[in-house]
């Protein structure tokens, strides 16, 4: 038996206390080998135990896609499309906001933002959909987090490390966006890397 579930239960704890997402929103997941391990639907992922991590196909759906999270398919999509093999996504609130006020990607205006994390798209499609799971899928094959309109931020990586170190620096830069569009008025001095 696998032990994705304990990785995936770490970092669980690690998105709400840091804030990223309240505990009973968003996803994590691990691919190894031709299986995804999935946190459940409805779980909270401050307190997620072995029976809250299934897995299921990276093909296909399978049997247990019914109990896995809403947003298997956009996972098993994002595997399947690009070489990530680990993927968070939360309800970032300030990445939701901004892909509520900006139209197609939100661009960092902080510097580690725009070494390191670049540009995000923003995505469409509803929850759990093969629309969603398409534009994700799409997004990620370049970027290393995109942004599903009014829902939320899909970061991917090597290791559940980088997917939460993308899914830190989304929040981050989105939050600094929202403080600066806050205060159209003021001047601001660009940093020189900005320049």
């Amino acid at each position: 038996m696998s032990l994705a579930w304990q990785e995936i239960a770490r970092f669980g704890k690690k998105l709400v206390l840091s804030g990223l997402t309240s505990s009973r929103f968003g996803n994590i997941s691990l691919l190894e080998g031709n299986k995804i391990f999935i946190t459940c639907t409805g779980s909270m992922l401050d307190e997620l135990e072995e029976g809250l991590v299934v897995e299921v196909d990276l093909s296909s759906p399978c049997d247990l896609d019914r109990i896995a999270s809403s947003e298997t398919c956009v996972h098993r999509a994002i595997y399947q499309s690009t070489a990530n093999i680990a993927i968070i996504h939360t309800h970032s609130p300030y990445a939701v906001a901004l892909s509520l006020l900006e139209q197609k990607e939100v661009v960092p205006l902080d510097s580690e933002g725009l070494v390191f994390l670049g540009t995000m798209p923003i995505v469409e499609g509803q929850i759990g959909t093969n629309e969603l799971a398409m534009a994700a899928s799409i997004a990620l094959q370049t970027h290393k987090a995109c942004i599903a309109r009014g829902h939320g931020v899909f970061a991917a990586g090597n290791s559940l490390c980088d997917a939460y170190t993308a899914a830190c620096m989304a929040e981050h830069s989105a939050q600094v966006r929202c403080l600066v569009k806050t205060y159209p008025g003021e001047k601001f001095i660009s940093s020189p890397s900005l320049q």
